[in-house]
């Protein structure tokens, strides 16, 4: 009995001392296949992923900047629409033109065409507030305009402004910034609507003796000329850019000077020596009217 206990103890341990490097390198190998899963996976994990295509730059529209005016080919159509920009000689036409959309509609109504007129003038201004006009709501007289660059147009009459000179700038600066304003505002009236047709507007002449008298009685002479001479010179600067520029100008300053080369008093209203009468709402009217018909500046 003690020898065979003997004999299973040996046996045992025998078995133990096979076993145990089979299930040694069996644990090796498990271990060994789980380290290299861990090492795949931070490979996997910080391996080089492929860069996402480059996205193709946007393109921009290229900004025209005005130098030299092309006039527009334009079509003929059944209606057209005028806006028209100044300070208060063009606001005294009326929102929508007065006489001159009487004038003009006659002319183009025989061609079967009808002519609506926006005059978005703002009394007071100079031309340094023209590009803010034309980006906000206008209320002329009675009647409130949405911003005009949000509006479809196919002509627009820019005047001088010359009544409302630059005068803080003296004259040689207040040119500079007159000139520069207006090629602002060719820059944004084109970009944004290149169709448009565009047409300068040289409104009436001043009268030196009485300019402004009834609104400043005490003035002299001498201070009326010199408050004139100023009007005239924006006034005819607004003519030469718009000639260097080949833009179309309506010169009406020239056709409202007298015989003496001031400016005719008929033409200018004696309430305040400065606005146009009726006499020169007529002139201005006729004169507009004509010039786009005549030049086709709308087709017919």
């Amino acid at each position: 009995m003690k020898r065979d206990t003997k004999q299973l103890v040996i046996f045992s341990i025998l078995s133990l001392l096979l076993l145990s490097p089979l299930a040694y390198l069996a644990g090796t190998q498990s271990s060994t296949k789980n380290d290299q899963s861990i090492i795949n996976s931070i490979k996997n994990a910080y391996a080089a992923k492929p860069s996402p295509s480059p996205i193709p730059p946007t393109p921009t529209q290229k900004v025209y900047e005005f130098s030299k005016y092309t006039p527009p080919q334009k079509t003929k159509k059944s209606e057209y629409k005028i806006f028209m920009l100044g300070d208060s000689m063009t606001d005294a036409l009326g929102p929508h033109g007065g006489e001159f959309s009487e004038n003009i509609n006659l002319l183009y109504k025989k061609n079967g065409i009808g002519i609506i007129i926006d005059n978005y003038a703002s009394p007071s201004s100079n031309i340094l507030s023209l590009d803010q006009n034309m980006r906000k709501e206008i209320r002329s007289w009675d009647v409130d305009f949405k911003p005009m660059l949000d509006q479809d147009f196919d002509l627009v009459l820019i005047e001088s402004f010359g009544y409302n000179p630059l005068s803080q700038f003296g004259i040689t600066d207040g040119i500079k910034e007159q000139n520069t304003a207006l090629g602002k505002t060719l820059t944004t009236i084109i970009n944004n609507n290149p169709e448009a047709s565009i047409v300068f507007v040289a409104t009436i002449a001043p009268d030196k003796q009485t300019y402004n008298a009834a609104n400043n009685p005490g003035s002299t002479i001498q201070e009326r000329t010199e408050q004139a001479d100023e009007r005239i010179i924006y006034l005819k600067n607004h003519i030469s850019y718009a000639k260097f520029h080949n833009i179309p100008v309506v010169n009406i300053f020239e056709k409202s000077l007298s015989n003496q080369g001031d400016g005719n008093t008929k033409y200018i209203n004696p309430d305040d020596n400065i606005h146009p009468s009726a006499v020169g709402i007529e002139l201005i009217s006729k004169e507009l009217a004509d010039f786009i018909y005549n030049n086709q500046i709308l087709p017919y």
